[in-house]
């Protein structure tokens, strides 16, 4: 269930004073300081890899949050030229979200600007887990598919619990579009300083490419997901007033008199759709065929068995996304466009006043139909990933989940069938018609990504202060000059 819960970068230690030189010995104590807010979020990184007890999405965007700003300091020295590197730089990170045909490698960034990239990825991916997380702890009221509603085998929802769930779902809400606006400012200021470096050093990373992270379209997809993911949670939101109903009441009709329009539901899920949609295609631009999804070793490889073909430009292709985000954004762009056409559906057989109830069954068994190839088992184990202990769990945990939901929605749309199908048979007698002839209508959103203001730099250039120092009293004393000479010119008051 959304949100989708991301693997998060990794990186290994690093002093900025044995690879930065300070002429003026003037930041000896901010870069200390620096390297000791890097080695935080370290082992905050670490600890969230390795599943110690203590780790948490929260711990590293609070490391992320005090490491930023130094961060910031150290690149616009670099730019001044007030500190310089005592060599060839490199900034060791793993890539999360690129596939390796074997484990992740450590990639030696080459520029304070990789650096950067990483760790504003590091804050949007903390961020959407930190919501994941939220969502976790919150209590369970749905029914596993072909539960009895009985009053014993339903979960009982207090007052306090819908205020709790409530918050939990807004907190959600708002952690995912922080994310999304992260996002796309890194991909609209921070992938644009990444690029000129990539094509320097011809797009290789030692006997790597550069990831599909350095992309701006990866950073622009990822927004685009969570905006979708922000969606799907308000919706359960919308949706949670009448939760009761749809633990006691039978699946299908009819709608309790506070529950949200079909019409707006059917909408909203047609917009995540193409949100999902949207975010597999940018995903996918990079991608490249297996022969070069991951190692240097396999380009050279073919390369000397085949001179004849010319591989890709290294400059100008990054490695595949990994294959759990691509399943992820499937699976829920199919499941988003079938509620989307139950609910237009359930729109025209509730609100037609009994003239579109053939348009009703139509929609209808279409959405039955996507639910079920998501059901099938074939589909599901298209869907697996492959995994091996602790991942492996978690991955059963989610197939589980994701059984639940869509087993949930198929019962929930065969009563609706059912009803609509016996209405027809003895009082609207209409034509079923085929879905090519059905209208869709056009999606509807609800909010936009919030738009992200990078934090204050912790330190400045001296020389830059210092110019604004000057600047400052300059201008106070030409503004001073300039009144002593109004007031005292020569030859005042005397006019010819």
């Amino acid at each position: 269930m959304p949100p989708y819960l991301f693997p998060l970068p990794t990186t290994s230690l690093i002093t900025f004073s044995s690879i930065l030189h300070d002429p003026s010995s003037s930041y000896t104590s901010v870069l200390s300081e620096a390297t000791a807010a890097r080695t935080r979020l370290h082992l905050a990184l670490k600890g969230v890899a390795e599943n110690e007890p203590s780790s948490s999405a929260l711990a590293v965007l609070d490391a992320v949050q005090v490491y930023l700003p130094y961060l910031r300091g150290i690149v616009a020295c670099l730019d001044a030229d007030e500190l310089l590197f005592k060599g060839e730089p490199t900034f060791p990170w793993r890539a999360p979200l690129t596939h390796y045909t074997m484990t992740s490698p450590l990639l030696p960034l080459i520029s304070i600007h990789g650096e950067h990239l990483f760790v504003i990825l590091t804050y949007t991916l903390a961020l959407s887990n930190y919501a994941h997380s939220i969502l976790a702890s919150l209590p369970v009221f749905e029914l596993q598919a072909g539960a009895s509603k009985s009053a014993g085998a339903a979960p009982h929802m207090s007052t306090e619990d819908e205020k709790r769930t409530a918050a939990g779902l807004t907190r959600a809400v708002d952690l995912l579009c922080q994310a999304s606006g992260v996002a796309e400012w890194a991909a609209e200021n921070v992938c644009l300083t990444v690029e000129p470096i990539k094509s320097a050093s011809g797009g290789r990373l030692g006997k790597h490419r550069w990831p599909a992270e350095s992309s701006r379209e990866t950073f622009m997809g990822l927004s685009t997901m969570f905006l979708a993911d922000a969606h799907l949670t308000a919706i359960r939101k919308l949706l949670l007033p009448v939760l009761p109903h749809t633990l006691f009441a039978p699946p299908g009709p009819p709608l309790p008199s506070n529950h949200p329009s079909a019409s707006l539901l059917g909408k909203l899920y047609l917009h995540v759709t193409k949100m999902y949609i949207s975010s597999r295609a940018l995903l996918k631009v990079h991608q490249t065929s297996p022969s070069f999804s991951g190692e240097g070793s396999h380009r050279k490889l073919f390369g000397m068995l085949d001179k004849d073909k010319e591989l890709p430009e290294a400059d100008s292709v990054e490695g595949e996304i990994i294959p759990p985000l691509k399943r992820y954004l499937r699976k829920e762009s199919l499941l988003a466009l079938a509620l989307s056409h139950k609910w237009m559906g359930v729109d025209a057989g509730e609100n037609g006043k009994g003239a579109k109830v053939g348009e009703a069954i139509a929609w209808c068994k279409d959405a039955q139909e996507k639910l079920e190839k998501l059901e099938d088992s074939k589909m599901r184990e298209k869907m697996k990933g492959l995994g091996l202990g602790r991942g492996n769990e978690r991955k059963k945990e989610e197939r589980k989940a994701r059984k639940g939901r869509v087993e949930r929605e198929v019962e929930d749309v065969k009563a609706w069938i059912k009803t609509y199908t016996k209405m027809n048979d003895t009082v609207a007698f209409q034509p079923i018609p085929p879905m090519s002839s059905l209208m869709t209508s056009s999606g509807r959103s609800i909010f936009a990504s919030k738009p992200f203001t990078p934090p204050p730099s912790k330190f400045e250039p001296n020389r830059r202060a210092r110019l604004d120092n000057a600047d400052g009293e300059d201008e106070g004393e030409d503004a001073e000059r300039d009144e002593v000479v109004e007031a005292n010119y020569a030859g005042k008051g005397n006019y010819y």
